[in-house]
């Protein structure tokens, strides 16, 4: 084994019933490539980040080196997953994380794929792991208890990725009529209040990137935090002005007072993050562009549209409880996802 390689290392695991295939490597096959995108863009517990377009934003200024696993049986894939693998300037430390992976087809497979990526990481010395399999209801339960059962202990935090969220059903909403629905009331009048301020709706540029650092910038000053860098920052353009996905920018007199980016996988648009300026408005800012992306979510051939996460509860953070009122605002209806689970090898 040669576990500071980047070169592919095919690898097969056993469980008590059947075989798996399993390869974990810095680049795929293009065969290897096509069955990967094909199986997270349409598996059940597929999620944006664990695609490979995703890879640049999760790691351009980041410590992160991607890696792609890719396990199957006889043929047919079963699991897969966007390995960050934690490194200390070109060195690769022996720990990695998925964001919301790794992702099966049903969770009675998660046995199988954890210990094909088990196998798989060791052979690259990898020997701390966490994961975050993208279930809700029954899923979720289940997912949870396998991840205990393999050795995996729940590791979520407050401040971590957010794992309870709200989701309403976009093909309940009214064709013609969009926000007459009763559950809409508060954002059809903060739409009212916006549009009668003069507040205006537009996909965003790229030149809206520089604005979007700017908000973000002063947001993370007040918390102490420093800004990712420039390279960060042209992934996420890269991405969102890209195919599946969205920017929209809202302007008030004459200059933007926010930005939100939406992404749209697997026939769920997901909310994936925004920024807004400091200035006191009369009127939530992130409103109308709220507005326009879920109908362009709508329009795109979504089912569903996620909020991207509200706290957990007895999250004592205030902002983040302010950030939950604004997004219940458009829905009651709470999915639960499975909590980070991390284990030593």
């Amino acid at each position: 084994m040669h576990a500071s390689s980047d070169e592919p290392l095919p690898l097969r695991t056993s469980s008590a019933h059947q075989n798996l295939v399993a390869v974990l490597a810095s680049k795929l096959t293009l065969a290897d490539g096509r069955a990967y995108d094909q199986f997270v863009a349409t598996a059940p517990a597929g999620h944006y980040t664990q695609t490979r377009a995703w890879a640049r934003v999760a790691t351009a200024g980041r410590p992160f080196k991607p890696l792609y696993f890719l396990a199957h049986r006889g043929g047919m894939v079963v699991g897969a997953g966007l390995v960050l693998r934690t490194r200390f300037g070109v060195v690769p430390l022996p720990a990695a994380q998925l964001e919301r992976g790794p992702v099966c087809a049903k969770p009675e497979d998660l046995p199988e794929v954890l210990a094909a990526l088990r196998y798989c990481c060791l052979a690259r010395g990898i020997l701390r792991l966490s994961v975050m399999p993208y279930w809700t209801g029954d899923g979720r339960a289940k997912a949870e208890t396998v991840l205990t059962a393999a050795g995996f202990a729940d590791c979520q935090r407050f401040s971590g990725r957010h794992v309870r969220t709200l989701r309403f059903d976009l093909t309940a909403l009214d064709a013609e009529k969009p926000w007459n629905a009763s559950f809409l009331s508060k954002v059809r009048q903060n739409i009212g209040r916006a549009s009668r301020a003069g507040a205006t709706v537009r996909p965003g540029r790229r030149e809206d990137l520089k604005v979007f650092q700017a908000m973000q910038a002063s947001l993370l000053a007040q918390e102490g935090k420093k800004s990712p860098p420039d390279t960060w920052y042209e992934a996420l353009g890269d991405y969102f002005l890209g195919p599946g996905a969205a920017m929209f920018v809202c302007d008030f007199e004459g200059a933007p007072v926010s930005v939100i980016f939406i992404t749209l996988h697997n026939g769920i648009a997901t909310y994936a993050l925004g920024a807004t300026s400091g200035h006191l408005l009369k009127f939530p800012k992130t409103v109308l562009p709220m507005a326009e992306a879920i109908l362009w979510a709508r329009q795109a051939g979504a089912h569903t549209f996620d909020m991207g996460g509200v706290p957990m509860k007895g999250d004592p953070d205030a902002k983040r409880a302010s950030i939950a009122e604004f997004k219940h605002s458009y829905s009651h209806t709470e999915a639960l996802l499975v909590r980070e689970h991390m284990r030593w090898f």
